[in-house]
């Protein structure tokens, strides 16, 4: 029995999905643990205010940021492919061509952040106009080191990707915790994003260097543009409303709740995402291997069910975890306190994570596949929740009540979409966007 154990747990741990799965979880949870001990302080030094304010900014930084997140979506699906190919002059030039958008995208963003400035604040009720000009510095540092993590996931390059991010997570905790301490209270946690973001830009060129020393095919990659606007504009569409049934809801509270009360809700949701930081390795890591596979020609579902038991299984004992001792678990994280006001819904929160952590699997399987269609449930869903919190909203179970149900009817008709074009997903890919060289 010993051996047969020891024979399925040596053959799962070969397996491309596990491996890579923990090397990236094994960066995660450093840089996560490093990321809590920096908002456990944060949450211990700053004002609840202070805290509802950094909250609600980064919420609109990742909300943002959505649009890197939907680029690396596309860069990943072709740069593996290519990868796949051993096509690395032609690499060098998707590279290229990337950066240079990359770079007039966050040149806009940051011009966008300095119009909107004073409506943000006002809207926010933050006190400091000059926390949100520098919120758009910040992302436009997440759209820079974006395109190197797409072509490092592209290359799985999952080691060094676990490395940068614990590198990224210690400078990250070094500037805030130096930060607030000199008194910048606010400050210290943008200031902490930025630097973590521009040190792994950084860091990324090390491996990259072996495309970006390849001399430059003087045959151009052939880019159908509309295939790219097929595929990318849905694709950007469903990563940003995905991103906002865990945005949303902090935005809408800091702006329907007093401050003080914004604030236990934005470490409400930094405990429930606790969940999403074990589990997000498992798609980072699923979406190119999926698009290896596909591009091949070979089988995939069984990476995809392998995918999201690993995801259900962390989920639902952190979960369990909540329900049964949710004292222990606000007094670890967030040092107790008036914090303790979140008890009766941490368990409930946990629900909403776990559920939010399987529809980001299945959503990142339709993505790899080229099933863009999949934008019109999860676009329909999010406004859904983001309307329903308008009109529900007394208090903070009417919140969670409606990202439960909004994410609950999600997965099942996801579910329900992967199982009815079962037959289908077995076809051999063909590329919504042609790469060719001729």
């Amino acid at each position: 029995m010993f051996k047969k154990t020891l024979h399925l747990g040596t053959n799962l741990l070969k397996n491309e999905l596990v491996s890579g799965s923990l090397y990236v979880f094994s960066g995660s949870i450093v840089g996560n643990v490093l990321a809590f001990l920096l908002n456990l302080f944060l949450a211990r030094n700053l004002s609840y205010a202070d805290y509802a304010a950094f909250a609600s900014l980064l919420s609109i930084i990742t909300l943002a940021a959505i649009p890197a997140n939907s680029i690396n979506t596309v860069i990943s699906k072709f740069a593996t492919k290519l990868f796949v190919k051993n096509q690395d002059d032609s690499l060098k030039t998707l590279y290229l061509l990337f950066l240079k958008f990359i770079f007039g995208l966050s040149f806009f963003v940051a011009i966008l952040f300095l119009v909107m400035a004073f409506p943000f604040k006002g809207y926010l009720r933050i006190d400091n106009i000059w926390y949100v000009v520098f919120s758009g510095i910040v992302i436009a540092t997440f759209y820079l080191n974006g395109l190197n993590a797409a072509f490092l996931q592209s290359m799985l390059k999952f080691k060094f990707i676990a490395l940068i991010n614990i590198g990224g997570s210690i400078l990250k905790l070094s500037v805030g915790v130096g930060l607030v301490l000199l008194g910048y209270r606010v400050w210290g946690g943008l200031g902490a994003l930025f630097a973590m973001m521009f040190g792994m830009y950084l860091a990324a060129y090390f491996p990259l260097s072996k495309v970006l020393r390849v001399k430059a095919s003087a045959k151009k990659i052939q880019l159908d543009k509309k295939e790219i606007l097929t595929y990318a504009i849905p694709a950007f569409a469903t990563m940003l409303f995905l991103t906002s049934f865990i945005t949303s809801d902090v935005i809408l509270v800091k702006h329907f709740f007093s401050p003080k009360i914004a604030g236990f809700y934005a470490g409400l949701s930094l405990m429930g995402r606790v969940i999403y930081y074990f589990t997000f390795p498992i798609p980072v890591v699923m979406f190119p291997l999926l698009v290896k596979r596909h591009t091949k020609g070979l089988k995939f579902n069984n990476l995809f069910y392998l995918a999201l038991g690993l995801v259900a299984l962390p989920s639902i004992v952190i979960t369990f975890f909540y329900f049964i001792f949710p004292d222990f678990s606000i007094n670890l994280f967030l040092g107790g306190r008036e914090y303790l006001y979140n008890i009766k819904y941490l368990g409930l929160f946990g629900i909403f994570l776990t559920l939010f952590s399987l529809v980001n699997v299945c959503v990142n399987l339709f993505l790899s596949l080229g099933k863009t269609k999949v934008s019109i449930p999860v676009i329909t869903a999010a406004i859904a929740q983001i309307v329903l919190i308008y009109i529900f909203h007394s208090n903070f179970y009417q919140v969670i009540a409606v990202s439960l149900f909004a994410l609950s009817i999600l997965l099942l008709i996801l579910l329900y979409l992967f199982f009815k074009n079962n037959v289908g997903f077995r076809e051999t890919e063909r590329s919504n966007i042609p790469l060719n060289s001729p």
